[in-house]
């Protein structure tokens, strides 16, 4: 694949989303196993009890943060900092609020929680104690979200990666530790630590060169009910995936008998495992936002098919490597009859299949929550997670014993897919499908150039912008200036980075009514070239100094996502 500004941005950012989309499911499998190994059944059982608790406050704390990354890059997207400030402040407030709101919550009600269950006396002593230290965890889990997600959305995808890992090896390595000392309460604090350590490490971008967020605390009833709209499609993943399983662990009952109940944990395993698909949809979301704010659609287009490519290939990568693993997975749950274990093998086999299905619904419902069409990305995660699987698993799995029952669960991505694919083309028309940009792109005329910066393709960019403007009418003399203002900029960042340094760009050139708008990005060393101040130390360097004075109004700079982001408007009766 062609490198560019893009492709490496989004992958740089797909290793470190993808990581942060394992934390919470190999926090609650590391716990159980931690549990099950050094301290028996009596203890998985108890942590088993806290989960459904967990899965709530996870519901909760997402609520709150993950909009808010939504909202602040559109806000850099439309070169307004002031705005993206209070944006990030707003979260933190919310996050810490919602953080000492679930503390408390679970500190009244807990022990009323946990009877709910009618556990023993001694599975519910255990989950006493570890639910102690693990509602610390809900203390901080809003506030490890939204760093996490925010330090990510600023283009520091390396610490984001960073901080998951530290989330998991510090939870794993201190509850191995700590219950050899306390016991299962040890597995709780180990959590509790291993959460502390991340968000240290996720603030630790706030003194990196090139963050763009700013500490501060701000309200904002509006920004709230945004948050919220734009957290729903994610964090009710969560609320979907309690009723799911709910359903197929009672129908399993029901219809094999409860000495089938096993099964259930190889129907949940897959559908944790499927999370994954979650961080192309993360990944992505950063730059599209930016993309989508400067109304740069060819550039929504590109990053739209890499991130559909890149998801296929996740789904098939995942299929294969569950299709070869799958005994060893049911191994991890000690499954001895020989028929269950082939039950559990097979059926782990069938269900993988639709895993391809499930990859590019997720990305469907992560596009429309960023262009405002939330309801239809909800749907589809509904369709997608409950809906469908749910009836279609209940059905097959009736008629046709257990191997219907797991199929019906790789047919359904399928018939999700179908159904979403037919209702966006009957509902938007068929040349709207997938992104909704026809109604957008009438009239609206704009290209998007790619380019790794030396001499030859900055000349062959200066000569598409200018027969782009051309053919589009705009008097030459705009067009000359375009042309010398590209060139000179890019010039520009490239003797600044040095030739021997690969320095990748972006340019956006868009006719507007009243002249030219030219958006420029690149990932060189961070310097605002749009300043009036730049040093001549060069002939270069001396005409952008007066291009930049003569531009006066009609220019920004902003680092955003950790790279240099400029905007320039040459008007019609501007002379540059």
């Amino acid at each position: 694949m062609f490198k560019t500004f893009l492709s490496r941005k989004f992958f740089s950012l797909l290793l470190s989303s993808t990581i942060g989309q394992l934390v919470i499911t190999v926090l609650t499998l590391s716990d159980s196993m931690i549990a099950g190994v050094m301290l028996g059944e009596d203890a998985v059982a108890a942590i088993c009890l806290v989960v459904p608790a967990y899965s709530l406050a996870g519901f909760w704390g997402c609520l709150v943060a993950l909009g808010v990354p939504i909202i602040y890059n559109r806000a850099m997207g439309e070169f307004d900092k002031k705005k993206a400030d209070r944006c990030f402040a707003f979260g933190l407030f919310m996050s810490l609020l919602m953080g000492v709101i679930l503390f408390v919550t679970f500190m009244v009600i807990g022990d009323a929680y946990l009877r709910f269950y009618e556990p023993s006396s001694i599975v519910f002593g255990a989950a006493k104690d570890y639910f102690f230290w693990y509602k610390f965890t809900f203390l901080l889990l809003p506030l490890y979200t939204l760093m996490y997600v925010m330090v990510l959305a600023d283009g520091d995808e390396t610490l984001s990666m960073v901080s998951g890992i530290v989330q998991i090896v510090g939870n794993i390595v201190c509850s191995i530790v700590l219950v050899k000392f306390i016991g299962i309460a040890g597995i709780g604090l180990g959590s509790f630590i291993g959460t502390v350590a991340a968000i240290l490490v996720s603030f630790a971008h706030l003194l990196r060169q090139g963050n763009s967020l700013k500490l501060g605390f701000y309200f904002s009833f509006r920004w709230l009910i945004d948050v919220v709209k734009y957290s729903a499609v994610d964090a009710g993943s969560y609320l979907f995936l309690a009723f799911y399983i709910a359903v197929m662990n009672r129908f399993i009952t029901f219809a094999y008998g409860p000495e089938m109940l096993v099964l259930g944990a190889i129907v949940l395993f897959i559908k944790e495992i499927q999370v994954l698909f979650d961080g192309v949809g993360e990944s992505f979301s950063p730059l599209m936002n930016i993309y989508l704010g400067e109304e740069s659609y060819d550039a929504v287009k590109k990053c739209y098919r890499l991130s559909q490519k890149t998801a296929v290939v996740e789904g098939l990568a995942l299929t294969l490597l569950l299709l070869l693993l799958a005994p060893y997975v049911v191994k991890l749950y000690d499954i001895s009859d020989p028929l269950m274990f082939s039950y559990a093998v097979g059926g782990a086999r069938i269900e993988v299949l639709g895993l391809v299905f499930l990859s590019l619904l997720y990305l469907l419902s992560s596009y429309y929550l960023l262009i405002d069409k939330i309801k239809l990305g909800f749907m589809m995660s509904a369709l997608r997670d409950v809906l469908v699987v749910t009836p279609v698993c209940v059905f097959l799995g009736y008629f046709f014993g257990v191997y219907g029952m797991f199929a019906g669960i790789a047919v359904s991505p399928v018939l999700a897919y179908v159904i979403s694919v037919l209702y966006i083309r009957i509902r938007y028309g068929a040349e709207n499908y997938p992104l909704l940009l026809a109604d957008k792109l009438k009239g609206f005329k704009h290209k998007f150039y790619e380019l790794k910066l030396d001499p030859a393709s900055i000349v062959k960019t200066q000569q598409q912008a200018e027969k782009f403007l051309c053919e589009n009418g705009v008097d030459r003399k705009i067009v000359s200036k375009v042309k010398l203002l590209i060139e000179d900029i890019y010039m520009l960042i490239y003797e600044k980075n040095g030739a021997d340094k690969a320095v990748y760009a972006e340019c956006t050139v868009i006719i507007r009514e009243t002249g030219v708008q030219i958006i420029t990005k690149d990932d060189g060393i961070l310097f605002d070239l749009s300043s009036d101040d730049v040093i001549a130390g060069s002939i270069v360097e001396f005409m952008v100094s007066g291009y930049m004075e003569k531009l006066k109004e009609n220019k920004k700079y902003l680092t955003t996502m950790s790279y240099n982001r400029n905007t320039f408007k040459v008007n019609n009766e501007v002379r540059v």
